[in-house]
């Protein structure tokens, strides 16, 4: 019998990967529409990586800095003070710094091998400036893989912030306060295969984060809904944003799923898919539109996510195709020294630097 799951209104990836998620502006017309069956994995994912919230322990993703790594990070940062550099030209390779590297591996292997997302806990917020912890969070990302682009106009290190922005077509998410749905970042363009938060500040009151495991959510698909999973398998049309060239088509299309035979690649974000069949002035057939829907109450059933907020000075790192993470609303405070403040960074070895990769 198929579970009931609350109604609610509206991965990893390698040098493989351009091969299959295709060219950003795929030329398709209606995605989804052929009937061609795509290549999907049919088996059961088990394990860390196919994790839910009884077989998770907090000490799956919670990993303290410890004291000689510490030590190791004062010392960077008083090298910073006698010398200063611009951020995002730091290296590790030019440090001392073999406790912290580490540990940055044993994170990385987290990712790679465990439940895919880390919190590391924590940086001093009281001992370091913000642009000395931003510093440090380049260094330990740069140890995980490399920084690259997040936007079209080259930036490395996002400002996650409430702007007083509303939500829509053209306004990215992150930029209000808004709750924000369990998604994967940036599946329109060439995503990330790890991405960082660090938080600097926290908010008045509310944003809560939460994370899943799409490959736990690719077995109750599969086990419940399999004629939805094979949709899932077929492009969607997804908004952009405005984050591409001039001229450039303003959707892209993409699976939800990816499969090369090795490996599960997985996009997803609702509201981008909505938004891009509205940009391109079509209309989401029927069985796409079950897929989402279903896909998002199984990642929002409380049995598949965990919740919990994150603290000043923490930092998160996820697989960005094997995790999805939301962000409940929040209220911040007048004060704007004091509001809600994290710094997002992406990282992947594959590609190019730029944007699109």
């Amino acid at each position: 019998m198929s579970p009931v799951y609350r109604a609610v209104p509206f991965l990893e990836v390698t040098s493989w990967h351009r091969k299959i998620v295709g060219t950003l502006a795929m030329p398709i017309s209606m995605p989804g529409a052929t009937k061609q069956r795509p290549r999907m994995y049919d088996g059961v994912f088990r394990g860390k990586k196919a994790w839910t919230r009884d077989s998770i322990e907090k000490t799956d993703y919670l990993v303290k800095i410890p004291p000689d790594c510490q030590a190791e990070i004062r010392e960077f940062v008083q090298s910073l003070r006698e010398n200063p550099l611009q951020t995002e030209v730091l290296s590790p390779h030019d440090y001392q710094l073999p406790r912290t590297k580490s540990l940055m591996k044993a994170v990385k292997d987290r990712l790679e091998r465990g439940v895919g997302f880390t919190v590391l806990d924590r940086l001093s917020v009281r001992s370091f400036t913000k642009d000395e912890l931003k510093s440090v969070y380049w260094i330990l990302s740069s140890l995980i893989a490399r920084p690259v682009a997040q936007s079209f106009s080259g930036t490395l290190l996002y400002d996650v912030l409430d702007t007083g922005k509303l939500k829509g077509p053209k306004v990215r998410a992150d930029l209000t306060s808004a709750e924000l749905d369990f998604h994967t970042d940036y599946s329109y363009n060439e995503p990330p295969r790890y991405f960082g938060l660090q938080t600097l500040s926290t908010a008045k009151k509310g944003g809560r984060s939460g994370v899943v495991s799409l490959l736990t959510a690719h077995n109750e698909m599969r086990r419940h809904h399999p004629h939805l999973l094979e949709r899932l398998y077929r492009p969607f049309w997804l908004n952009r944003y405005g984050e591409h060239a001039p001229g450039l088509q303003k959707a892209s299309s993409h699976p939800v799923y990816s499969y090369d035979g090795n490996e599960l690649w997985a996009r997803f974000n609702p509201r981008n898919i909505y938004a891009g069949y509205d940009l391109v002035g079509e209309t989401l057939d029927e069985e796409g539109r079950e897929a989402v829907e279903t896909m998002h109450r199984v990642l929002l059933a409380p049995a598949h996510h965990v919740n919990f907020y994150l603290s000043a000075g923490q930092i998160i790192y996820l697989q960005n195709g094997r995790c999805a993470h939301r962000r409940t609303a929040y209220e911040d405070y007048d004060d704007l020294d004091r509001r809600r403040h994290m710094i997002r960074i992406f990282l992947r070895d594959h590609g190019a630097r730029t944007y699109n990769g």
